[in-house]
């Protein structure tokens, strides 16, 4: 849309005067915006230099010196002495089709030579004498009338070619200062006149058109004209063509976009899950949103290719799970971005629950019994002994202690 890429390109060019001189705009790598200036001998610049003698376009015309000298590529389709009738064929003009097509914006001043040419305002200065206003007035009527319609056919053409970029029309202004010498009030009362009912009846309604703009020439040189307007003629002077430029400038610095504002907010209550970061921005359309951890420039989010390096947010929100800092990235329709930056620090570890310790069973003490001591002689018994074996053991005792015993019963028989 052509109204979006002014913006842009206004936003551009004049961040670019804010770090440069003037000089730069000349350079010829700088994108600057399309105007095409269309109108009679007050946009070509009439008289303003002594020297080319009229035969070109002065670069002190007021379509040259909108926003600031050079801001723009200037197409200047104007003339000595045209009329709406001469704008209208310039622009069916095949030759202009292409600069009507690519125009970032139009300015439109025309008008004076349709009326001065239905009311013999040449002759009436030249002859130095009044005349009846009431005999110009019928024809001041029907000269608006057609001023009119060739304003609508003009509008159409332009609009057929280029349907966004603003336009912006002069209404026309008067020439003549008060005075009290009485052809000189003549003038000025009659110039009065013309320009408040043409103004109303065939300009000022184009008002109501979108994208048209009225630049109010008329009350800005009320009571000015000796200031604005070039001794003895009615053209402007350097002054007064800068009063022209300004008009239009008043008209496109607020068409520029809002600047972009970015509002991050997060919740600062003491948590130990996760913080969700919300992106609250005055952007009428948001191309990218982007977050990145750490303190970021606008240049961490892009690679030397224009690949993205962060990561998307959605639904204006995204979610984070330690404390730290973060870079937020925005980037609007009109091409504006910026970078703002939140830091997290209310986000809690959580307790670690120690677990309870299995307890370690006790162990059975082992109780070693000895072994009973061995009674008699010979060997003793092991403990490894069978029944059988003991039994064995047993009686072969038993057959020991009868035979002592027996012999001990023999002996005492025999000493007896």
């Amino acid at each position: 849309m052509k109204f979006k890429r002014l913006s842009v390109l206004l936003t551009l060019m004049l961040a670019f005067s804010t770090f440069f001189t003037s000089f730069a705009f000349a350079e010829e790598n700088v994108d600057k915006p399309n105007l095409v200036a269309l109108g009679d001998s007050i946009t070509f610049g009439w008289n303003l230099d002594d020297t080319n003698g009229n035969t070109q376009k002065s670069a002190k015309a007021f379509p040259n010196l909108i926003i600031a000298e050079g801001f723009f590529n200037v197409t200047n389709i104007s003339g000595g002495g045209w009329t709406s009738s001469h704008i209208l064929a310039q622009v069916n003009n095949p030759a202009n089709e292409a600069s009507i097509q690519n125009a970032d914006v139009f300015t439109l001043y025309i008008g004076s030579n349709d009326l001065m040419g239905a009311i013999g305002l040449s002759d009436i200065i030249k002859n130095g004498t009044p005349v009846d206003p009431s005999t110009l007035i019928p024809k001041v009527t029907v000269a608006s009338q057609q001023l009119g319609l060739n304003l609508q056919q003009i509008f159409g053409k332009i609009r057929s070619l280029n349907t966004e970029a603003p336009i912006i029309l002069y209404n026309i202004y008067n020439p003549f200062a008060s005075s009290e010498v009485p052809f000189n009030a003549f003038l000025h009362n009659i110039g009065e006149q013309i320009a408040t009912n043409v103004n109303a009846s065939a300009i000022n309604s184009f008002a109501n058109i979108p994208g048209t703009f009225i630049a109010d020439a008329k009350s800005a040189f009320d009571g000015k004209q000796l200031e604005y307007i070039i001794p003895g003629d009615i053209h402007p002077n350097v002054t007064g063509q800068s009063v022209l430029a300004g008009l239009a400038t008043g008209i496109l610095l607020p068409l520029l976009p809002e600047e972009l504002t970015v509002e991050i907010t997060a919740p600062t209550e003491e948590t130990t899950g996760s913080v969700t970061i919300e992106v609250l921005t005055n952007a009428e359309e948001v191309l990218s949103m982007m977050w990145l951890e750490g303190e970021q420039t606008l240049e961490s989010f892009y690679d030397e290719e224009g690949n993205e390096l962060g990561t998307k947010i959605i639904d204006n929100k995204f979610e984070v799970s330690k404390n730290g800092t973060y870079s937020i990235y925005v980037l609007d329709g009109y091409g504006q971005e910026t970078v703002e930056i939140i830091t997290i620090n209310n986000i809690k570890e959580k307790p670690v629950e120690n677990p309870k310790p299995t307890p370690t069973p006790t162990p059975t003490p082992v109780t070693n019994t000895p072994a009973p001591p061995a009674t008699g002689t010979g060997h003793a018994i092991p403990n490894t002994a069978s029944p059988a074996y003991n039994l064995m053991a047993l009686g072969s005792v038993v057959l020991l202690a009868g035979y002592v015993m027996l012999t001990i019963q023999r002996r005492r028989k025999q000493e007896i």
